[in-house]
């Protein structure tokens, strides 16, 4: 099982302490997905950011929900490559 955060990167340039709003899943818990698919958007300092998955397969559960804040390292989401 994979967990599914927001690359590191997101967070540098200044960003290291800002929080992120989940605004929306796009796939839900148990939906087959495809390497690249956007997963979810995340706003962040007035940004939305699309969360993509990282292979085959599916979320298998959601750790963050719309409309939730979350910083930086927090799992998103866990995923099951196929």
């Amino acid at each position: 099982m994979m967990e599914i955060q927001l690359p590191a990167s997101v967070w540098t340039g200044g960003q290291e302490e800002a929080e992120a709003l989940l605004d929306k899943w796009l796939v839900a818990p148990g939906v087959p997905v495809r390497k690249g698919q956007v997963l979810a958007t995340v706003v962040l300092v007035k940004a939305a950011i699309d969360v993509e998955a990282p292979q085959d397969g599916q979320i298998t559960s959601i750790a963050v929900q719309d409309g939730e804040s979350f910083g930086a390292g927090t799992v998103l989401a866990h995923f099951d490559a196929t």
